[in-house]
């Protein structure tokens, strides 16, 4: 079995592919809990999402809202069954063509080599600014 920050690592690389059923199939425990931050009601993919098919939902919206020419880690952290993911993200809205450049941290919890739970933390600000 592969180290959880191997399994991380590959999942940001599937991300980047567009291999979002792959990404699902082989990272994410059936009974994950997906939580990201923001208002609803401006960031359509903002929300906590529980299961497979609600994450699919959420990398749904944020393709049909953002397009990201730069998205991924530059370190990672383990300590026991936890990841902690520091990277940058640059991307476009795609309702008002307005450029987004963040920083995040991702806070992945694993349980026999599928996530379980995941967070992100992020400038939502940013992110409702590119949108509106």
């Amino acid at each position: 079995m592969a180290s959880n920050i191997e399994a991380t690592k590959k999942g940001y690389e599937s991300f980047q592919r567009g291999d979002i059923p792959g990404l699902l199939k082989d990272l994410i425990d059936d009974n994950c809990t997906w939580v990201i931050p923001g208002p609803k009601d401006k960031l359509l993919w903002a929300g906590t999402f529980r299961g497979k098919q609600e994450i699919s939902n959420f990398f749904a919206q944020v393709a049909q809202n953002l397009e990201y020419s730069e998205f991924g880690p530059h370190e990672m952290i383990e300590q026991g069954d936890t990841v902690v993911a520091l990277g940058t993200a640059t991307g476009r809205a795609k309702k008002t063509g307005k450029t987004v450049k963040s920083e995040w941290a991702h806070v992945f919890k694993y349980k026999q080599g599928k996530v379980v739970l995941f967070q992100e933390y992020t400038d939502t600000t940013a992110d409702v600014l590119a949108m509106s």
